[in-house]
């Protein structure tokens, strides 16, 4: 009898191919999808975006190909907290640079232009000749 239960036991926990064939053929839409969208202009919406497909695309890996979904107790822990943290720290990337002066900002972010002699006083501005 104890075999018998060891063997369903065992069953359970094995997996054909079909269900990593599904998970592989979502990773690869959440791929194209990536690509499709990284050579659109969605104006503020790319980085989130890309993060969000990202983040679902780590999730399936961690659950099916790690087998973190048959897992139990302190692995799913584990990953829990990293994800936290995870979240935590972009949070603070992310409110840091929100809440950054323009003129702090990396050199790829948009700068304000300036006109020729804006914010030169009027009696210091160079005068032009007839």
């Amino acid at each position: 009898m104890a075999q018998d239960k060891n063997s369903k036991e065992a069953k359970e926990h094995e997996h054909g191919p079909g269900r990593y064939v599904v998970i592989w053929l979502l990773l690869l839409v959440f791929t194209v999808t990536t690509v499709v969208t990284g050579r659109m202009d969605l104006h503020g919406a790319n980085l989130p975006l890309a993060l969000l497909i990202a983040t679902i695309k780590a999730t399936l890996v961690v659950l099916f190909f790690m087998h973190l979904w048959d897992s139990e107790g302190i692995n799913r822990l584990v990953f829990g907290v990293s994800v936290l943290f995870v979240i935590v720290l972009l949070l603070g990337v992310f409110g840091d640079l929100l809440t950054r002066s323009p003129a702090a900002l990396p050199d790829g972010a948009p700068q304000p232009t300036l006109e020729p002699g804006a914010g030169i006083p009027p009696e210091r501005a160079p005068t032009q000749a007839p």
